[in-house]
């Protein structure tokens, strides 16, 4: 049998907790704020983070009735055991959750079970991809077999892993998802557009990660554009997301119109942001009805473009959401290249607009090349649970303050 995590789970209870608490005072935010920042950091580097850990529970019970109701919710959830997200069509497995994604994709097909899809252009088609978790995974982590642990071979019980593909046709995979959606705990939706330099296998562990660590109980999906999967392939990504955009755009009105969500999410990360924001600027007021939370993760596209468009944007969103940080390396080569700032920066040239809540990731170790944040950072993840799960706004998000200059960012640490 599995370990149990305790440390994992105490992290996700906080999370869980928060948003239900009374108005907590500031002193008593950066306090927990550090700590989860502390644990973050020592699981990263190996460590079971349990001193880091106690001292959370410490700085809890300066609060008693915040620490009452996180030691009853503990109670509750160590009992019980972990449970996996009520996501439609999982599976459970001894030792792994077998999680279905509806994808559409307009990637060139292999006949490769590991990677279906390759990074050339091809026709769009619809189907499902399984993908397992673990029921020991943790909070932000992807986790993979790799060499130096001798794992040659993707074991789900141990990694996030794509197990395998259904192609569907279009009228099936829209019943199958409108089935899911009806019969769901929350009868929502959550489409993942991927970035630059991802393959389709990737993107689709990354969107069951997400949808599992935000313990998102509607249907997640996913759209898959032609990104190459390599480094060197900057331009032909570039090109292929402007290629991509009227079949997004298609799949998009099918998805707020015909699944029967009654909340669409949109999470567009890197690349993907140009594929998502042309597709929002074409949508009529009667299409965007059913748009939930729309967030603009990292995004690598020109920040003046991204502000044209942003003025096109439909109204009927819950909220649109962007992240952006001054240490993220994979947009400050992006700029060099364009020789213009990126959307996904901040720093002086940090996008304010209204209608758009703008958070400034960079209090945050935010990791080697601070890129993909979004996904494997458990500050990042527990602000999208509380805006996707609760459409909270900014001031009512755990670590957030407003700045003078009209956007939030993560409370700093103070030392």
């Amino acid at each position: 049998m599995e370990a149990f995590d305790e440390v994992a789970v105490l992290v996700e209870v906080v999370a869980r907790v928060w948003p239900q608490l009374a108005e907590p005072d500031e002193s008593f935010e950066r306090s927990v704020l550090l700590q989860l920042r502390l644990i973050e950091a020592a699981r990263a580097a190996g460590s079971t983070g349990d001193t880091e850990a106690t001292a959370l529970l410490n700085a809890f019970q300066t609060r008693p009735a915040a620490a009452d109701r996180l030691i009853r919710e503990l109670d509750v959830t160590i009992t019980r055991g972990p449970l996996p997200p009520d996501i439609p069509g999982a599976v459970k497995h001894d030792r792994y959750l077998d999680i279905p994604i509806l994808y559409a994709t307009d990637r060139a097909p292999t006949h490769h079970r590991a990677d279906p899809f390759t990074g050339s252009r091809g026709t769009p088609t619809y189907g499902v991809a399984r993908v397992s978790v673990p029921d020991d995974h943790r909070m932000g982590a992807l986790e993979k077999s790799t060499l130096w642990k001798l794992q040659f071979r993707a074991n789900p019980a141990k990694h996030v892993q794509l197990l395998d593909i259904d192609q569907l046709t279009r009228d099936t995979f829209t019943q199958r998802a409108s089935d899911a959606i009806t019969t769901s705990a929350t009868p929502e939706a959550l489409l993942f557009i991927h970035g630059y330099n991802v393959t389709f296998t990737d993107a689709a562990r990354r969107t069951a990660q997400i949808a599992y660590d935000l313990q998102f109980t509607g249907l997640p999906m996913l759209y898959s554009w032609p990104s190459e999967g390599t480094t060197l392939r900057y331009p032909t990504d570039a090109d292929n997301t402007l290629w991509t955009r009227p079949h997004f755009a298609d799949f998009l009105r099918l998805a707020l119109s015909q699944l029967g969500a009654r909340r669409l999410h949109l999470l567009a990360h890197s690349m993907g942001n140009r594929v998502v924001t042309q597709g929002l600027a074409d949508l009529t007021p009667t299409e965007s009805t059913s748009l939930g939370q729309v967030i603009f993760a990292a995004p690598d596209i020109d920040a003046a473009v991204f502000t044209q468009l942003a003025a096109q944007f439909p109204h009927h969103a819950d909220r649109y959401t962007l992240y952006a940080s001054s240490n993220d390396l994979a947009l400050k080569a992006s700029q060099k290249l364009a020789r213009y700032p990126r959307a996904g920066q901040s720093g002086p040239a940090i996008i304010v607009i209204d209608g758009i809540d703008t958070i400034d990731a960079s209090q945050l170790d935010t990791g080697l090349m601070s890129h993909s944040y979004y996904g494997d950072r458990t500050s990042i993840l527990a602000d999208l649970f509380s805006l996707i799960r609760n459409n909270l706004e900014p001031s009512k998000r755990f670590g957030l303050t407003a700045t003078e200059n009209g956007y939030w960012t993560f409370l700093p640490i103070a030392h």
